[in-house]
């Protein structure tokens, strides 16, 4: 299973973002079951994330750990969750 997450704002957050996704992906990958995380990034003037082409998340989160929180709540409401997790 894979995802698309879509990064929209000024190039600095663009490389926040994406240094971020860096450093929790593996989180991620794991407490979803996700195997392929592909990224696409777009420049604009305000900071939005989607997933799968619905949008998340407007503005900066706080750290990596709050994208982590944001991507894993919206993948589980998504039904993206491991096997194992589902109890």
């Amino acid at each position: 299973m894979s995802i698309v997450i879509t990064f929209e704002g000024p190039e600095y957050y663009l490389y926040t973002l994406r240094s971020w996704l860096k450093e929790i992906e593996d989180i991620i990958k794991q407490m979803t079951c996700i195997e392929k995380i592909e990224i696409i990034e777009k420049r604009s003037q305000t900071v939005k994330i989607y997933l799968n082409n619905k949008l998340i998340f407007e503005g900066l989160p706080d750290a990596e750990w709050a994208l982590a929180e944001i991507i894993i709540h919206e993948l589980r409401q998504q039904g993206h969750q491991c096997k194992e997790q589902e109890t």
